[in-house]
């Protein structure tokens, strides 16, 4: 499947280009793949920051992190783990937690 893509002309300090094309170098990838290389990792460990932040100022439960963090349950509490934030699991967290297995193994 071709991943649609759009396109960003973003303005950068000259310092963030030179670390750009030293790795570029490095990676033997064109620039254009390295920055949606880039832009990906960065994303993804900003809505993960954004999740965490979330559910330890209790706006979200640990599955709403987990989903909007793009990764599983465990993977969101061995993150918080490594951040040294204690669990606060809740009912609600359980139940839905409950939920989404059912979903996915197709019991009803």
């Amino acid at each position: 499947m071709v991943e649609k893509l759009s396109i960003i002309i973003p303005v950068i300090p000259a310092d963030m280009k030179r670390k750009i094309d030293e790795i570029r170098a490095r990676s033997l990838e064109d620039q254009s793949s390295l920055v949606r290389r880039l832009l990906r990792k960065s994303i993804a460990g900003e809505k993960l920051d954004i999740a965490v932040k979330d559910y330890v100022d209790d706006k979200i439960s640990l599955g709403a992190a987990a989903a909007f963090a793009g990764i599983s349950i465990w993977e969101t509490i061995d993150e918080l783990k490594r951040r040294n934030i204690g669990l606060r699991y809740k009912i609600l967290d359980a139940q839905e937690e409950i939920e989404q297995l059912l979903l996915r193994h197709q019991v009803k």
